[in-house]
């Protein structure tokens, strides 16, 4: 039983953290940018940090970005289909 507890986390948070948050988040920071044309977020977006502090702030950014992005888009579905 607790293995399969440990099982299910593992894809939970494979699936929704990693897959939805992060791809929703770090796509929709890299159009923002392209959008508005700006060089220094692009820049910010794709290269590594060098302090530890500032790569956690990154990821903070991008879920909390992926996060709203991805509670918008589901929204958006169920208001369209109901």
């Amino acid at each position: 039983r607790r293995v399969m507890d440990l099982i299910g986390e593992f894809f939970i948070e494979l699936i929704f953290r990693r897959i939805i948050v992060g791809v929703f988040g770090y796509y929709t920071l890299f159009a923002f940018y392209r959008l508005t044309n700006n060089e220094k977020g692009l820049k910010w977006l794709d290269e590594a940090s060098e302090h530890e502090g500032e790569e956690f702030g990154k990821g903070c950014m991008i879920s909390i970005v992926g996060l709203i992005s991805f509670s918008a888009l589901i929204t958006l579905i169920v208001y369209l289909f109901f």
